[in-house]
């Protein structure tokens, strides 16, 4: 026992960095949109740890365009309330610090950050699948999943972000036969696909459910690149069988515990849900195995759709405000085209204006928001860092989930959840593909500025309490 503590401690000092982003992600779940003191105080520990790197290779057509979207944001917060830390630009700093460091790990601790990333995803499902049954049985009251991210639709995207993650670990275990990709070998995660999807179903997040469509069509479409029409469809059919089951289970989950007057009523479902988490690999050699049996399932979808439409009609209505939202946002992108009208600045600018006032902080669309808020050239930005993303040539499963990302944004938040960002670019972004390097007087150079602002933003709120 003592051996083999000791060989995990030597393994985690081997690979600190993968630790290191891991941990950042972890605390980053915990607080949502951002504290920046805890954000601070993270970026200098970060920073602390790039510092010490050397001869960094990146991808610069990502990085500087993440560098000058945080810059401009910083210009923009100092032009509206006199210093650079109220605002979203203090903590989104720690973005492209996230994204060099990332670009230090060897291709083995790429494949083992993002096992850990979609392993740490899973423990999320679990304990919102925990609290939502406990608020059942306990409160005798059901609300939508939450979890940490403590908002049913941000913890929606960040399950769908790594339920796709989840799909290239799988696929690189099974598909590789690279000696440095087998000791990344995880058997538990496959088992973790079912309790994603089923958490993802008790979160309601018609937002998330769309985005997930829409990394599928994009996933298949890849996959269909490389294989057969009768391959591509029997694949496109066991992924939606599986899905079919994950979001069915949760969706009759929380229908018992909800919608009847016996919350108690779920606990025979709870068992149910885990012998199919028990039996999942079985399930799914049996679609592979059976295709029609599988193309079955896969239109049982339908209902399973129906059925969440059903739970929540008001998702329509909703649907019909985000779209009123966004052209309120189109009148504010010729107020200040080079800085925008200022950071958190557009909810107080619709209150007073002749349109119907929304009650929250930002537009339920992030390019609109951005054009709104921090003008045309960080909008750019951002438009110019999905284009490279998208150039990439990364896995099928890499630009599903990051598909996913960009068309939640369209019609929701989640870009300014620190977690969800960044679970995208540590399972997704791939910063030495196509990179260059830079020596290590720039690194140093970077990380040490980007400490001062760090402590500074550290500073001015420890000041102002």
């Amino acid at each position: 026992m003592a051996k083999r503590i000791e060989q995990l401690s030597d393994s985690l000092l081997d690979h600190y960095l993968v630790v290191s982003l891991l941990l950042a992600l972890i605390i980053l779940t915990q607080v949502g949109v951002g504290n920046i003191k805890i954000v601070s105080l993270l970026g200098l520990l970060l920073c602390a740890i790039g510092i010490l790197q050397r001869n960094i290779t990146v991808d610069l057509w990502i990085f500087i365009p993440l560098v000058l979207y945080t810059l401009i944001g910083t210009v923009s917060s100092w032009r509206v309330y006199g210093n650079i830390t109220d605002g979203y630009a203090s903590t989104q700093a720690l973005f492209p610090v996230l994204y060099l460091i990332m670009a230090c790990l060897d291709k083995y601790e790429r494949h083992l950050l993002k096992y850990l990333c979609s392993a740490w995803v899973g423990f999320t499902a679990i304990i919102g699948i925990d609290q939502f049954i406990a608020r059942a049985l306990f409160q005798q009251r059901a609300w939508r999943a939450s979890g940490f991210l403590g908002n049913p639709n941000a913890l929606g995207i960040f399950l769908v972000i790594g339920w796709f993650s989840l799909l290239c670990c799988m696929a690189i275990q099974e598909e590789s036969g690279n000696a440095d990709v087998q000791c990344c070998k995880m058997p538990f995660l496959p088992y973790l696909e079912p309790i994603l999807l089923i958490c993802l179903a008790l979160t309601l997040s018609m937002g998330s459910f769309l985005a997930m469509a829409a990394g599928i069509f994009m996933l298949v479409r890849k996959k269909g690149q490389n294989f057969s029409r009768a391959e591509t469809f029997q694949y496109g059919c066991c992924l939606l069988a599986k899905a079919s089951l994950g979001l069915g289970t949760g969706i009759l989950i929380y229908l018992a515990a909800a919608r009847t007057s016996v919350p108690l009523s779920c606990i025979p479902l709870l068992f149910y849900a885990a012998v199919m988490v028990y039996c999942w690999r079985t399930y799914t050699i049996f679609l592979a195995q059976k295709p029609r049996t599988a193309g079955f399932i896969a239109l049982m979808g339908i209902l399973v759709a129906a059925a969440a439409i059903a739970v929540r009609p008001s998702s329509f209505a909703t649907f019909a405000e985000r779209l009123e939202m966004m052209k309120n946002g189109l009148h504010y992108f010729t107020k200040n085209p080079l800085l925008g009208i200022g950071p958190y600045q557009w909810r107080l600018f619709n209150l007073y204006d002749s349109s119907k006032y929304f009650n929250t902080w930002h537009i339920h669309n992030v390019l609109i928001h951005i054009g709104a808020e921090l003008g045309w050239i960080a909008l750019a930005m951002l438009v110019l860092i999905a284009v490279c993303v998208y150039r990439k040539k990364n896995t099928p499963e890499e630009k599903a989930g990051f598909t996913a990302f960009c068309f939640h944004n369209m019609i929701d938040t989640s870009f300014f959840y620190l977690a969800i960002f960044s679970l995208t670019m540590l399972t997704v972004g791939n910063p030495g593909r196509n990179g260059q390097k830079l020596g290590t007087a720039a690194v140093r150079v970077f990380f040490s500025l980007s400490a001062v602002i760090f402590a500074c933003h550290l500073g001015y709120s420890l000041w102002m309490g």
